[in-house]
């Protein structure tokens, strides 16, 4: 009787898990994400860590998937809010910086209200260092948790796919802090991966194509600019090559095609600086939007951050 019970109780248990976990794979998935709808499949996650990594171990191959999605939230969320809070911030301390100049200009004597008003610049700036790392601690949290992902999938085979897509996140955080060395090594290292996988052709394209764009936007140093721009072509043209063998309908992806060798030709032509940040990484060219490198073993057990 007693053993019944227990049995009924892991079984609602694991339906409960199951639940939280799907609900969490459809916001992440969801084509319309912000910051609090980030946070909400974060919790989610946090309790489905918390329940595998109790029941299987850290580093069992069903945490593995939750792994990653956690790793995936933290980061979607970083990006979220380093787009909307990122240039607002900067725009401010520009004009901050603009007023205090012309005050120095005018050669004002000090008094109370000027001195109270750069006490509040000091705090305003303080709180918003406080926001720049909180979304560092976030980007961190988010490799550590797709790090120990790679870690478990790498121990058993036939978990290609799996590394390729956590090697694909990794390298889309490294972009998006702009250690494009690092991002270009976890490109190649995804492709490397998939290698010989029947079926990947599509995930071989667009990881050529991301691989491209982060050898561009590496591509600083005039002097070696011109052989990474022949290097970041190369990589279009194998995209356009894998998509060419797959098994597409007719007319399916010529506009992406199209688009491939649009950018081939550009890149072949470039003779500017590249400008920007890691911002050239958001167009997907029509592929399937993006799942959300260090070889060091991180700690086993699940990554959470801090409650505050």
């Amino acid at each position: 009787m007693e053993k019944g019970k227990a049995a009924v109780a892991v079984t609602k248990e694991e339906e409960e898990d199951k639940k939280r976990y799907q609900k969490a794979l459809e916001i992440i998935n969801a084509t319309e994400a912000t910051p609090e709808v980030c946070e909400e499949a974060i919790d989610l996650l946090t309790q489905v860590l918390e329940y595998r990594c109790g029941k299987y171990g850290e580093l069992s191959a069903e945490c593995a998937p939750a792994f990653y999605n956690y790793g995936l939230a933290l980061f979607s969320k970083a990006k979220l809010e380093n787009d909307v809070f990122g240039a607002p911030v900067q725009k401010a301390m520009v004009e901050k910086a603009i007023k205090q100049l012309k005050e120095d200009e005018q050669k004002e004597q000090g008094g109370g209200k000027e001195n109270e008003e750069a006490g509040e610049n000091v705090e305003e700036v303080e709180g918003e260092e406080d926001d720049v790392e909180e979304e560092e601690n976030d980007m961190e949290l988010a490799w550590r948790n797709l790090e120990t992902a790679r870690l478990i999938y790498a121990k058993e085979e036939g978990h290609e796919r799996e590394v390729a897509d956590v090697y694909t996140a990794l390298a889309e955080l490294s972009m998006e802090r702009e250690d494009f060395e690092t991002s270009i090594s976890d490109f190649k290292s995804a492709l490397k991966t998939l290698e010989g996988v029947s079926g990947a052709e599509r995930n071989l394209a667009e990881i050529h194509y991301k691989l491209c764009l982060a050898l561009q936007l590496s591509a600083k140093d005039p002097s070696s600019k011109a052989g990474i721009m022949r290097e970041a072509a190369e990589e279009v043209q194998k995209a356009i090559s894998v998509l060419r063998k797959t098994d597409a309908k007719p007319g399916e992806l010529e506009g992406i095609l199209e688009e491939l060798e649009e950018k081939r030709t550009e890149l072949l032509q470039s003779t500017n600086p590249v400008m920007g940040g890691a911002g050239g990484s958001s167009s997907q060219l029509g592929f399937d939007k993006p799942k959300l490198s260090s070889k060091t073993v991180v700690m086993q057990a699940p990554v959470k951050r801090q409650k505050l």
